[in-house]
């Protein structure tokens, strides 16, 4: 009787453990790589800089590559193109294994912080050791890691490396050619881009159509330095896609952070809406805004006696620029405004 029950015990296990594995087959998606034509702006030419701390130089280049569909293994030098993956969800692509540059991960991205995920070095320079342990099918770059394509590349000469870099002044043209890029690699959430990219715009069109009479300038505060930023600058979404106005209509220069400029700018200008972005909380350093908004020339401004002056969340119009998440953050920045000015 002892060997029979033992036996039957043995048969429950056994089908058990049939059954364990047989839904855990049908749990797992199977993704086809097939072949698929990309176009996009690489950088070339770049070389380390002297301190062997970044890339540098180059040239950008318009190119049409083939590229293979639904890379399992992945590495990401882009928070914007992380932060579209995140919020359609990674469960959802072909991704099994993810690297990431995480030295300076914007605060809501922070579960990637998790040993699940691979550290691959930082923004501006891959760590090809790192790289090498799991040679990814897919790498991208954009903004800040665009100039690591060359060595990357030649490292990696199976990987494809998609650049996610935006076009300056092109928010909206480069966000669609982003999410048609990584919709035609990862085919599975294809409709979901699409659908999101679309909504986006129709948000942004709706605060468009309530700003495009109000002027507006835009300060980076970065510690106790301000800069000033054009409407043909790094962050010309401002007044081209969201509408305002240029309070300055003059050039930045196209400088990375902007133009140096004082308090006494801020009170020639005299502009009606200020909008104040923190690079420095950002990126992990001392805030410089309560400053900015306690200085006396600040203080006579219109903007200041309208109540018109509003921060920017720094990680989303500065670190991960760009994505699904960010985005929605920019627009909800505005819609402070918008709301306002529609009681």
């Amino acid at each position: 009787m002892k060997k029979v029950s033992i036996l039957v015990l043995l048969g429950i296990i056994l089908i058990g453990i049939q059954a364990c594995s047989k839904k855990e087959e049908e749990g797992t998606k199977s993704y086809a790589r097939d072949e698929v034509t990309i176009t996009q702006n690489i950088t070339t030419g770049s070389q380390l800089n002297e301190g062997n701390t970044a890339f540098e130089g180059g040239s950008i280049q318009t190119v049409e590559q083939t590229f293979l569909t639904n890379p399992s293994s992945v590495a990401i030098f882009s928070y914007d193109a992380l932060d579209i993956l995140d919020f359609i969800g990674l469960e959802n692509t072909s991704i099994s294994t993810l690297g990431i540059a995480k030295s300076s991960l914007p605060n809501y991205l922070d579960a990637f912080q998790e040993s699940e995920y691979k550290n691959v070095g930082t923004l501006f320079l891959p760590d090809f050791d790192s790289l090498d342990l799991f040679n990814p099918d897919l790498i991208i770059i954009g903004g800040r890691s665009t100039r690591a394509y060359d060595a990357l590349k030649q490292q990696y000469p199976n990987t494809d490396i998609l650049d996610v870099t935006f076009v300056q002044g092109e928010y909206i043209e480069s966000l669609e050619n982003n999410i048609l890029n990584l919709g035609k690699i990862f085919t599975s959430i294809q409709t979901e881009l699409d659908q999101e990219i679309e909504n986006i715009k129709t948000k942004i069109n709706e605060i468009h159509d309530i700003t495009n009479t109000y002027d507006a300038l835009f300060i980076l505060v970065n510690g106790a330095t301000l800069s000033f930023y054009g409407r043909d600058g790094r962050f010309a979404v401002l007044y081209d896609e969201f509408g305002f106005i240029a309070s300055d209509d003059r050039d930045d220069n196209g400088q990375t952070h902007g133009e140096l400029v004082g308090y006494e700018y801020i009170a020639s200008i005299n502009p009606s809406i200020i909008f104040l972005m923190d690079r420095g909380a950002a990126i992990g350093n001392a805030s410089g805004v309560s400053e900015v908004l306690n200085n006396a020339l600040v203080n006579n401004t219109q903007a200041s006696i309208d109540d018109h002056i509003y921060e920017l969340d720094g990680e989303a119009w500065y670190l991960s620029t760009g994505g699904f998440s960010s985005t929605y953050q920019m627009i909800d920045d505005l819609e402070i405004f918008t709301s306002k000015i529609s009681e």
